[in-house]
């Protein structure tokens, strides 16, 4: 009995901490007004996300741009600031590190003409692109939501499981918006069902031999 105890407390234990895991991560992705370089770690307890700033048309080198509403990218004197495609195409790629589950993202100063792309990808590529237009992005990726803003702010339920996640807008629009936050949930390893599955099926072979004596 105690063998069976011992598998069904691990059992509840890994149950726990998968529970745990699973639990979703927001990151809020404002601050004070500067630009803190083409690429910037978040962090939200034992997880991160890392945003990186392209422009997929040519040089200046973009960079991220952060202020109360969320982040943005700056190309230089004169830029908005913001996610925008009104002269070179924009995007900001957020990277989980690994396979997650993209929750949901928050746009802010997103006007109700202001036009969004939120796409998803595993390949790696995508953080170095710096040539190609809206195409060179949209050739690696899913289309995982797409729309317009609500004259301030919208959160866009994703439920989309890729290692990296792309906020952009259509070529050659003159909408723009910033991210304010994105939530991320770490899915649960395959793994694990089978491990709580194996040990509660010890504890029931262990007390069918102890019964057979």
């Amino acid at each position: 009995m105690k063998l069976k105890s011992i598998l069904l407390a691990a059992t509840a234990s890994v149950l726990a901490t998968t529970g745990a895991n699973a639990a979703v991560a927001t990151f809020d992705l404002t601050g004070d007004g500067r630009n803190i370089g083409p690429s910037f770690t978040f962090v939200y307890g034992s997880r991160s996300l890392t945003a990186t700033a392209i422009n997929a048309e040519a040089p200046p080198t973009p960079q991220l741009h952060q202020n109360s509403f969320g982040l943005g990218v700056n190309l230089g004197v004169g830029d908005a600031n913001q996610l925008d495609s009104i002269d070179d195409d924009e995007a900001i790629v957020f990277d989980a590190g690994h396979i997650a589950t993209y929750s949901d993202i928050t746009l802010s100063r997103a006007s109700m003409t202001d036009q969004y792309l939120i796409y998803g990808t595993n390949d790696a590529s995508i953080l170095s692109i710096a040539a190609g237009g809206l195409s060179a992005i949209t050739s690696i990726s899913t289309l995982v939501a797409s729309g317009v803003g609500v004259g301030g702010s919208v959160t866009v339920d994703l439920d989309a499981a890729f290692r990296y996640l792309i906020a952009t807008l259509p070529s050659g629009s003159d909408s723009r918006f910033r991210v304010s936050s994105v939530s991320t949930a770490v899915p649960l390893p395959g793994a694990l069902p089978f491990m709580a599955t194996a040990l509660v099926g010890a504890a029931a072979a262990r007390r069918r031999k102890k019964a057979a004596i």
